[in-house]
């Protein structure tokens, strides 16, 4: 039982010194403001969230909406191409411009959804499929 307890303590832990480090890395990659940047820090970070649950041993009652997180996924996957491709210059729909906004926190917000989303749902295909 007390292992379990340190489990729980200290996985959220070590999953947070290790995405810290790895964003001290990705600074040093990547120039200050970088598309790229705040792209793998969002993924990243949707990723490491998802984990907390599964790293702590906690389990969560699937409510069969796996497929929505795979439609909001791809959903957020294809805005943040669209934002890559208008921060280069070879697209320009003024609509979605009024809309859609290219700043770095805005790029991170919805890739951290986005890894979050995509990473809960492999999971959760997983576990309905092993029981």
């Amino acid at each position: 039982m007390l292992m379990r307890r340190l489990i729980v303590v200290f996985c959220p832990l070590i999953l947070c010194l290790l995405t810290s480090a790895l964003f001290m890395l990705l600074d040093r990659w990547f120039a200050a403001g970088n598309f790229f940047a705040y792209l793998l820090k969002g993924v990243t970070l949707g990723v490491c969230v998802a984990l907390l649950l599964p790293l702590a041993g906690l389990s969560v009652k699937n409510t069969g909406l796996t497929g929505m997180l795979y439609i909001a996924a791809g959903l957020l996957l294809l805005t943040l191409c669209y934002q890559y491709l208008e921060t280069i210059g070879a697209v320009r729909w003024p609509v979605l411009k009024a809309i859609i906004s290219i700043n770095g926190q805005v790029i991170l917000i919805e890739s951290t959804v986005m890894g979050f989303a995509a990473l809960t749902a492999v999971l959760n295909r997983r576990r309905r499929g092993g029981t």
